[in-house]
């Protein structure tokens, strides 16, 4: 098994961002904040978005790309802000995927994240063909 931090200089001391094993790639929860400035984006479609490319960060870290990714798990804390913003999430997720690879997902309304501050956490499962 192989730890895939996509920022080496701030990876995390508590567990990793995404293990390789073979060709698994199974990715940590991936939040709102920028890795960059250390924000947190404002709405649950902007920490979606966030989120999103945190672990698409990961991936590619790892070697791939965002067509191997399998499989989502979405938690999100708030679900009446998450039916408020269902559009610019949607819009989050389309802007990502084609429509000839759209991964699993699963969508679990949760009573809090690690922080307040926190509205969804991603994680996810790629298949990565390190011998390609």
């Amino acid at each position: 098994m192989k730890r895939i931090e996509p920022n080496i200089a701030n990876q995390p001391q508590t567990h990793a961002n995404g293990i390789l094993s073979g060709d698994d790639l199974f990715i940590s929860g991936q939040i709102g904040v920028d890795a960059s400035t250390d924000e947190v984006a404002e709405g649950i479609a902007a920490q979606a978005t966030v989120a999103l490319a945190n672990l698409v960060s990961v991936v590619e870290t790892a070697g791939g790309n965002v067509g191997n990714i399998a499989k989502l798990t979405i938690y999100v804390a708030d679900m009446a802000a998450f039916q408020a913003e269902a559009e610019g999430f949607s819009i989050a997720f389309s802007n990502l995927f084609e429509n000839d690879h759209i991964p699993a997902m699963t969508l679990v309304g949760v009573t809090a994240l690690m922080s307040p501050a926190y509205l969804v956490e991603i994680e996810g499962h790629a298949k990565i063909n390190v011998g390609a």
